[in-house]
């Protein structure tokens, strides 16, 4: 039996959550290379989508203070 908090069994919702953004990652990297794009987003737009990021996990997690490491 794992750590629950609450109902939720912590190792697993940590499993769920690698294989959900690998299978994410994989499936993007897949459509990359399928549909030969070469224009991905530059250093800034990644920082924007990083941010953006953050901005949604601070509004379902308040109270954890989410910033970039």
């Amino acid at each position: 039996m794992g750590v629950k908090i609450g109902n939720i069994d912590i190792a697993n919702e940590v499993v769920e959550l690698h294989f959900q953004v690998l299978r994410t990652q994989l499936l993007l990297e897949e459509i990359i290379k399928k549909n030969n794009i070469r224009n991905l987003p530059n250093k800034a737009e990644m920082d924007a989508i990083e941010n953006r990021v953050i901005e949604v996990l601070n509004k379902k997690f308040p109270d954890m203070g989410i910033k970039k490491k």
